[in-house]
Order: C-alpha cells, then structure tokens, then sequence
C-alpha cells in the first residue's frame, strides 16, 4: 500500500495562443487506504485529473508521486505494468468484453498478472451477488449486474487502487446506490484506495476526503470525516 502525491498538476493540448488548459496546477495528497471523491461539473477537469493518478494520461506539467515513485520518470512500458498490476478501473461504460462469458472476463486480469484463478472467479462472483451468473454472456445482464462484473474485474488481481470515472452515470438511482455502497464495502474491506470521479454529491457522505474541481482548478480539499456514515444507500446489489 502506498500513498498517493500529486504537485503542481497541469494538462494542456495545443501551443500557445491556442492552447487549451484542462487542468491547471492542481495539488493534494491521497492517503494509502482513503476512499476520495472528486466532483465538479462537466468539463472542469475532473477525469482528466483521474486519468493522470492512473497513469493513463502523462502531466504537461507536475508530477504524481505513488509511494515515492514519479510516473514521469517510468517508460510505456514499465507504465503499462505499473497500471496492470496495481490498478484496477472501473468506467461508466463497463468496458466488458462481449465475446467474452463473465467468468472469462474475470479471468482476463488474472491472466494478465500471471495468476492463478484458484477459485478467485467464483469467490468474486458470490461477493457481488452474481455466483452462478460466469457461464452468461455480458449482453444477458442487466446495466446494474454489468457493473457488478466490473467492479469484480477492478478488484479481482488484488490491487493497491481503484479509479472510478462516472461509475453509475449509466444506472438508475437504485442501482447506483448499490453499485456505490459495493464499491466502498469491497475496497474498505480489501485496504484499497479508491478515487471516483462522481456528479452524484450523496456519495460525499461515504467519502473520507472530497476533491472539487472548478475550471481546471482544485478549490476544496477537504476531509470529510465520515468514513463508514451514512452514504446514499447501505444495500447490496
């Protein structure tokens, strides 16, 4: 487990005049373990800002610091393993695979990684309420059981992070409840820190710090000190 630190972070497209700011000098400390919520409106620059933590997208300026380590200073490839073995993401669009069964999908980080199922397939999918549902094409699921998969997906090679981006921006209010309170129960109990970019401001309520993006800037940081309170629903999917 390690913390996250990121300084100074800019990300801009184009040159000068035209330049185009998305992000701009942004700054913060996510502690090994926290589960942080960033919001702010569209287009202020909030996926941009998880894209970077992720090392999906290199900083025009700044760094981001992972116990220590600035991604910078990491090649593609030493990037690409940094990200498949310790981070897991979970996308609004579930990004399944539909040629794939569910199970295989599961399987596929694990086989990534170099893992053995040994039993982790089933054991995944009876924690997120889906046991018996490995052998079903994705396309035989319902949005709410799609992101279930994906979240067992995110959390199946044992990860030190989780990056959500809009995760329940494709659900109804029930099942992004659901899909909210399984995604906190799941990485409090397995240690994992997770970072979810939200329009939802209920999920605040389970957030240990908030992140509010404006315009390309961070204007709050701030600890919530609700950890384990009351969020915008306690069900499991």
């Amino acid at each position: 487990m390690a913390d996250i630190a990121f300084e100074s972070l800019s990300r801009w497209y184009g040159e000068t005049p035209r330049r185009r700011v998305v992000l701009d000098g942004v700054s913060g400390h996510i502690r090994a373990g926290e589960f942080v919520v960033v919001v702010g409106r569209s287009g202020s620059g909030k996926s941009t800002l998880l894209n970077l933590l992720g090392g999906l997208d290199r900083p025009s300026r700044g760094a981001v610091r992972i116990g220590g380590t600035d991604l910078a200073g990491l090649g593609d490839r030493a990037l690409t393993a940094l990200r498949r073995h310790r981070m897991g993401f979970v996308f609004q669009a579930y990004n399944l695979i539909p040629t794939l069964s569910v199970a295989d999908n599961l399987r596929l980080p694990l086989s990534l990684n170099g893992m053995d199922d040994d039993g982790r397939v089933a054991d995944w999918l009876e924690r997120v309420g889906l046991e018996g549902r490995g052998e079903d094409w994705p396309d035989r699921l319902s949005g709410g059981e799609q992101q279930r998969v994906a979240i067992a997906r995110a959390l199946i090679h044992e990860p030190d992070f989780i990056l959500a981006d809009e995760p329940t921006g494709n659900l109804d209010l029930e099942n992004a409840e659901r899909v909210v309170s399984l995604l906190d129960a799941l990485c409090r109990a397995e240690q994992r820190t997770l970072i979810m970019v939200t329009h939802a401001r209920e999920v605040v309520g389970l957030a240990d710090q908030l992140l509010t993006i404006r315009e390309g800037r961070l204007v709050e940081a701030a600890e919530t000190g609700s950890a384990g309170g009351p969020g915008i629903g306690a069900a499991a999917p």
